[in-house]
């Protein structure tokens, strides 16, 4: 039997029973599966959401290892050059601009895990500012680890004039008894020696007042 007969075969009211179905089943189908495709499109982009921010992170966590590791290489480099006698050099940056160093003396080694500092003691009488700050400069500019310490500059009855008291420490790295590279041991142990104050960063040079040159 067709299913137009049968059709016309129900009674009225099944006739309508059957339309209000069939509308609703197409209802369900133009307003469901818009809702099916955007609910599936959105999962898919929360999805690709959450790899974009790994990967983001990631790269993140790359950039900073890759940081980390410059800025040990280059402090192995730095330590990798033996510091010079440091009467001698700073004796060598005064003379370059014409400043002489009537006083100098040599202080007691510290010796830390890591690093041994020595430190040599420098005073100087009527010096002008301009050379003394080229000749720190020339000083903190040296391609091993040595940097100026201490600062006192007290000024001069006559105009650019002033008695200058300074230290400057190098500091030299100690052979590891152990496997690996010197003073190596597991990664960090580097950086935690410099936390500690046993090799500090070159510093900037101060005024007796503690204000900056």
């Amino acid at each position: 039997m067709s299913a137009a007969l049968r059709l016309d075969r129900m009674s009225p009211r099944e006739q309508r029973l059957l339309s209000v179905l069939g509308v609703v089943v197409a209802g369900l189908v133009l307003l469901g599966a818009p809702a099916y495709v955007y609910g599936k499109v959105t999962s898919a982009r929360e999805h690709n959401h959450e790899i974009a921010e790994q990967l983001d992170g990631m790269t993140r966590a790359s950039a900073l290892l890759a940081k980390r590791r410059a800025a040990r290489e280059a402090r192995e480099l730095l330590y990798s050059t033996p510091a010079p006698a440091l009467a001698s050099f700073i004796e060598g940056a005064m003379r370059a601009q014409g400043i002489e160093v009537p006083e100098s003396a040599d202080q007691p080694d510290a010796v830390g895990k890591v690093f041994t500092e020595r430190s040599t003691q420098v005073k100087l009488r009527k010096v002008g500012l301009k050379p003394l700050v080229n000749a720190l400069e020339q000083l903190e500019r040296s391609k091993s680890a040595v940097a100026v310490t201490r600062l006192k500059i007290t000024a001069r009855s006559a105009p650019d004039e002033y008695d200058v008291a300074l230290t400057v420490s190098a500091y030299d790295k100690k052979k590891s008894d152990g496997g690996g590279k010197d003073g190596e041991g597991k990664d960090g142990e580097g950086d935690d020696a410099d936390k500690k104050g046993d090799a500090p960063g070159k510093t900037a040079p101060t005024t007796a007042k503690g204000q900056p040159l």
